[in-house]
């Protein structure tokens, strides 16, 4: 309900039909950069299998992936567990320092 959010939802949406033939340049980018990757994804969610969760250490190997209790919106349902999750991964990391 707040202001211009329904017009963000619907360019969100139409822009989802680009999101699968960027899949081979983000995946390529991925391989080539290596970066830190922290995945947090729903084993419930409807939209995206979670197998698909998994297909980010094909491509980065190193890749933190947890499948946790939830579903599309596991960030609202699991919230503790994954600022926990994040808390350690940027704490594991060179130059990572305990947060407060």
């Amino acid at each position: 309900r707040r202001p211009g959010q329904a017009d963000i939802q619907t360019d969100l949406f139409f822009d989802y039909q680009t999101n699968v033939a960027s899949y081979p340049a983000w995946q390529e980018w991925l391989r080539a950069h290596q970066p830190p990757l922290l995945v947090t994804w729903g084993r419930y969610d409807p939209s995206f299998e979670a197998a698909e969760a998994a297909a980010y250490k094909r491509d980065v190997p190193d890749a933190e992936v947890h499948l946790l209790d939830g579903g599309h919106f596991a960030l609202e349902e699991q919230a503790d567990q994954i600022a926990d999750l994040t808390r350690k991964f940027l704490v594991a990391k060179p130059g990572g320092s305990p947060a407060a």
